[in-house]
């Protein structure tokens, strides 16, 4: 049998590749400006709509967004104002940052998109079944869940494709496959650009360490939500591998956040029409 981990040679060499992200965006300056407004409690939506305004690419996206069968509201929403009311800052959020990162990929890369919103999506819901904290930052780490992935396709797209492939064959989850063969995994990945884009470390550790929840002792509830979002999603089909086997919310998540049965089906009921309304649509809709 050959061994798998031939697939990198060179894995020193391979990361320092990935490390460099010479296609990888910054983060934008836009995102930033939205998290100080929304600090502050008398920032009014028609500020943030003015903000957006003044990017013609960005209000496109957004209008398409708030128009399409993702959020099916029955009048055609024709003003950013009204499209960051009904959308709330969240999504409005989560849309810069995808226009930023997820612009380019190709259609093969489409069911990590939407993983991605999914996950953000149930990471929200968690958050609001259970009465928890910090709902805006969780939703926008669950939506970076995954970056990493999003690195390893632009930067090497043919070893994803190739781990990618090894995973499938031996039914493996990717992150392990990703262990194995490259000496570090997508969580990782997105911890390092969570570091180059200086967000706090209550983002970028529980990104970095969502398929170890049990090691996180400092974000705990973050890092279980995401953990568990990221779970949820892929049992209900919106994994962003659908061949590779599924993996069971953790036992520490289930403990830490006492998500009962009735919880999961209620999160399931809150988020199953969002994930069929993905089905219908990829980045390249928003454009």
């Amino acid at each position: 049998m050959n061994d798998h981990r031939a697939i990198i040679p060179d894995k020193a060499a391979f990361r320092k590749k990935v490390e460099r992200l010479k296609s990888m965006p910054t983060l934008p300056h836009l995102m930033m400006k939205f998290t100080r407004m929304a600090q502050d409690p008398n920032t009014s939506m028609a500020a943030f709509g003015e903000e957006i305004g003044k990017d013609q690419v960005l209000t496109s996206k957004l209008l398409r967004l708030v128009n399409s069968a993702y959020y099916g509201f029955p009048g055609r929403i024709s003003t950013v104002t009204q499209a960051v009311v009904l959308l709330g800052i969240d999504a409005v959020k989560g849309l810069i940052i995808t226009s930023s990162v997820f612009d380019g990929l190709t259609p093969e890369a489409y069911p990590l998109w939407r993983h991605s919103l999914l996950v953000s999506l149930a990471s929200r819901q968690i958050c609001l079944l259970l009465s928890l904290e910090e709902v805006e930052e969780t939703t926008v780490a669950g939506l970076l869940h995954d970056i990493g992935k999003v690195i390893l396709i632009l930067e090497a797209p043919q070893e994803y494709r190739r781990v990618k492939q090894q995973a499938i064959d031996t039914q493996t989850p990717m992150w392990k496959m990703e262990q194995d063969i490259l000496g570090f995994n997508h969580a990782e990945i997105g911890q390092w650009i969570c570091n180059k884009w200086t967000l706090p470390e209550k983002l970028g550790i529980p990104i970095g360490i969502h398929h170890h929840p049990e090691k996180d002792s400092e974000n705990v509830a973050r890092t279980h939500i995401i953990s568990g979002a990221n779970a949820t999603g892929k049992g209900m089909g919106a994994a962003a591998e659908p061949e590779i086997a599924l993996e069971n919310i953790a036992d520490c998540v289930q403990e830490s956040l006492n998500l009962s049965r009735s919880h999961l089906e209620e999160l399931i009921e809150k988020i199953e029409p969002e994930m069929e309304a993905l089905q219908e649509i990829g980045p390249g809709d928003l454009k």
